[in-house]
């Protein structure tokens, strides 16, 4: 595959060209949390640099299992800025799936927000990995943790970026395959995502493991533009009132409830229609280019109503599904665009093989408290860390 700027320097260019410019949004309770790309920056340079002085090497691979949003973005980025490969596993693989492929391979750190994320991975050994048990106060103090390391070797993640030049850093999938044995592979795609500038507003709905929500991460990261990112379909009506988008793209899941969304959709409180599942048929009949009614093409014309629910500024919808008539007529009528992100094909990956793991240079020597990853409950009242194998 075809490899990118890296992950550091899309950051820094964005950081120094957008730094007041919020690069990601999401839905906490009944209000909205964001950071802009300054901000963004700062936590995921301080964060790689945090794993770094906790010991992952560049070429490590880092288990990744948090909620949607702001922190799996964060995470995912510290990960890769760190030189190491972020792996995120999909909830339905079978835990004995998961056991084989983990231990084909060398996970350094395994990072969760809760306990109960760690039932998916039961059956692997992981006899060398780390847990880092990630809430907001953890995170801070790697990132403390990170910072008094870039002090000590200002070159530090300029060094880890050169030693990983040229090699894919973007986040592997384990991809089940039925009757036969799941996968680890890198999404790639073409299409859509690529005509991304920096003004846009990207509205994204789905899970972090999703190939689809996997490849617009990393085309956010390219374009610097605003990332929106929900997981679950009722989350979308609130997410186009508040942001306005340019851009709405959604995964399977919601893409197959659009249409239900739609004629239960409600502007400013209020339905957007007396009958809107009439509308929408309307809509459908007219593109199939069938005999109307006076009254059909009245309804066809009231799907102008529906504008405004999508945020007033939308130029292209991304379905990750099959676009059918409706949806395809809507288009035509409200002026937006139907954009296409083509999955390339599947490839095995020999994560063990793609890059050796290369040692970063110590930092010059400083007297510095214990630096393990710090974690909930350790004992003697300190964040401590510990390995899964229980050394």
């Amino acid at each position: 595959m075809p490899v990118h700027e890296s992950p550091l320097t899309r950051l820094e260019r964005h950081a120094r060209g957008r730094a007041l410019e919020v690069a990601v949004a999401e839905q906490r309770g009944d209000g909205w949390a964001s950071l802009t790309w300054n901000e963004l920056y700062r936590r995921v340079i301080d964060g790689a640099a945090g794993m770094i002085e906790a010991g992952v090497n560049p070429g490590q691979v880092v288990v990744i299992r948090v909620p949607t949003g702001i922190r799996q973005l964060e995470l995912e980025l510290a990960t890769r800025v760190a030189g190491a490969v972020p792996l995120l596993l999909p909830e339905h693989l079978d835990p004995r799936e998961v056991g084989r492929l983990l231990d084909e391979i060398e996970v350094r750190l395994v990072i969760v927000d809760h306990e109960s994320r760690l039932a998916l991975l039961r059956r692997a050994g992981l006899m060398d990995a780390q847990l880092f048990e990630c809430d907001d106060r953890s995170w801070e103090r790697l990132r403390g943790m990170g910072l008094d390391r870039r002090k000590r070797h200002p070159d530090l993640l300029r060094w880890v970026d050169s030693a990983r030049a040229g090699v894919p850093s973007s986040a592997v999938l384990g991809l089940p395959r039925e009757k036969s044995q799941a996968w680890l592979f890198r999404p790639e795609s073409s299409g859509t995502l690529a005509d991304l500038v920096a003004d846009d507003v990207v509205l994204l709905t789905g899970e972090a493991t999703d190939r689809f929500t996997t490849v617009v991460r990393d085309a956010h990261l390219t374009a610097g533009c605003l990332l929106v990112w929900v997981e679950q379909p009722h989350q979308l009506e609130a997410a186009l009132a508040k942001h306005s988008p340019t851009h709405v793209l959604l995964d399977h899941v919601t893409a197959r409830v659009l249409e239900d969304l739609m004629v239960a959709g409600r502007i400013d409180g209020e339905p957007w229609h007396e009958t809107p599942q009439e509308v929408l048929e309307a809509t459908s009949a007219r593109v199939a280019e069938a005999r109307l009614s006076s009254r059909t093409k009245k309804l066809a014309a009231d799907v102008s109503a529906l504008a405004p629910w999508w945020g007033g500024r939308l130029r292209v919808l991304v379905l990750d599904t099959r676009v059918n008539r409706t949806i395809s007529g809507l288009a035509t009528t409200l002026g937006f665009r139907i954009g296409r992100i083509a999955h390339h094909p599947a490839v095995k990956l020999d994560l063990a093989a793609e890059h050796a793991v290369v040692a970063v240079p110590a930092a010059p020597a400083v007297e510095v408290p214990d630096a393990e990853l710090p974690r909930r409950g350790g004992r003697n009242g300190l964040d401590s860390a510990f390995t899964l194998s229980g050394s």
